[in-house]
């Protein structure tokens, strides 16, 4: 508990739980963070063997931080934490406060309903490339784009991302800066999958 109850430490782990990050994706991510603090969590949760480093060599070398089986462990119960707190959180920021995307991507998949066919479902928001991938009844975000073909890209602002996700019906028409590789009918069965509850919309849905 100590490990765990330690600021940031579960906002780390929710960083990695995608895949691996760099030192700097991580701080990049997390607003507020002072580099010696993320230094010093990460120490933590190397030491207590939930995180570990490794080298990526594609596209260039470069050294990141990865959940360990025990952290994959770790991130499934603050996935269910945030599962838990989901209907707690308010209808609308407040201001001030970052809210981002891949954040509220990572929510979605946590309610998902079910219905899609297996396979992965790309989105690039903004500059983040994201996929979406269904196997049975779980839905996962992982980094970046997949290494087989997708079964729909979806291409858009965050802005675009919130209305799909809140007004169904507003995918089905066209827009400036919004791409639906595949079919739109699917892109709109992902968002109905998916779907973004929160505050009272959350406890009514």
């Amino acid at each position: 508990m100590d490990l765990i109850g330690q600021r940031w430490s579960m906002l780390v782990i929710r960083e990695l739980t995608p895949g691996p990050r760099r030192f700097t994706d991580i701080h990049a991510a997390l607003p507020g963070l002072a580099t010696d603090v993320l230094a010093e969590r990460l120490r933590e949760l190397v030491g207590a063997g939930v995180v570990e480093q490794q080298t990526l060599q594609h596209p260039v070398p470069a050294k990141v931080y990865a959940l360990t089986v025990s952290g994959v462990e770790l991130s499934d119960i603050v996935r269910r934490l945030a599962n838990w707190g989901r209907p707690l959180l308010p209808a609308s920021p407040s201001d001030g406060t970052v809210v981002r995307a891949r954040w509220a991507l990572q929510s979605m998949t946590l309610g998902y309903r079910g219905g899609l066919d297996d396979g992965d479902y790309e989105f690039v928001i903004d500059d983040e490339q994201l996929t979406v991938r269904i196997a049975g009844p779980v839905a996962s975000v992982h980094y970046g784009l997949s290494p087989t073909t997708a079964v729909l890209r979806l291409s858009c602002s965050s802005k675009q991302f919130f209305t799909a996700a809140k007004n169904l019906a507003w995918l089905e028409q066209p827009h400036r800066g919004l791409m639906v590789e595949g079919s739109v009918a699917t892109a709109v069965a992902l968002f109905a999958a998916l779907p973004l509850r929160v505050g009272a919309a959350a406890t009514n849905a």
